[in-house]
């Protein structure tokens, strides 16, 4: 049981278009490195956050196409005319893809899938979901090990990288502070030598 983790998959199949895998990623800093993990640290980044009930494959298609949408112009745009105008409701937009997509399983059938804006919004720009499940939150920084390995993922390899890496740290004396975090990088058709995965926790 992987209990309440938080787990990132890119949106594949669903939110990468024209078969691009190369989009932008949280900006992070690489700190230090060993032969399993490296530790990074993650500027704040602004979430869109959908929570959905089910298994974990069904949230993450049901948020995917909840968060496509809202993406794809299902929001109401947001520009400012001048320093004293109030913020007005315009076009809808559409907001460039990012990787990965976060989502979060607790202990039950309770899942939140997120997307990652863009670096350029902040939450007086970001355009307004329309969807009423959709909701904005602010992430603040946080310093990260990371883990990472390749081939297919599924909820139990999930649990085994995530017990590896929760071994390893306490082997550097590092404690960890859940949830822990999978990551997906690729579109569904890259082969398993090339695939990127990670597992991501933060550490005190």
């Amino acid at each position: 049981m992987i209990g309440r983790t938080a787990i990132i998959a890119s949106a594949v199949g669903v939110l990468f278009l024209g078969g691009c895998a190369t989009v932008p990623e949280p900006a992070h800093k690489v700190m230090s490195k060993n032969e399993r993990y490296e530790v990074r640290e993650y500027a704040g980044y602004l979430v869109a956050e959908t929570e959905v009930s089910g298994p974990w494959k069904d949230a993450l298609n049901e948020g995917f196409r909840r968060l496509f949408s809202y993406i794809s112009g299902n929001n109401e745009g947001r520009s400012k005319v001048a320093m004293t105008a109030p913020v007005l409701s315009g076009e809808p937009e559409k907001i460039a893809m990012t990787a990965p997509v976060l989502q979060e399983t607790e202990t039950g059938d309770r899942q939140v899938v997120s997307f990652i804006a863009p670096a350029s919004y902040t939450l007086e720009t970001i355009p307004i979901p329309k969807d009423s499940r959709i909701r904005i939150r602010q992430v603040p920084p946080f310093t990260a090990a990371v883990l990472r390995y390749g081939g297919w993922t599924d909820p139990e390899k999930i649990e085994r990288k995530t017990e590896e890496l929760r071994t390893v740290l306490a082997r550097d004396g590092r404690t960890p502070v859940p949830p822990f975090l999978s990551a997906q990088y690729n579109p569904p058709w890259t082969i398993p030598p090339f695939r990127r995965n990670e597992i991501i926790v933060r550490i005190r």
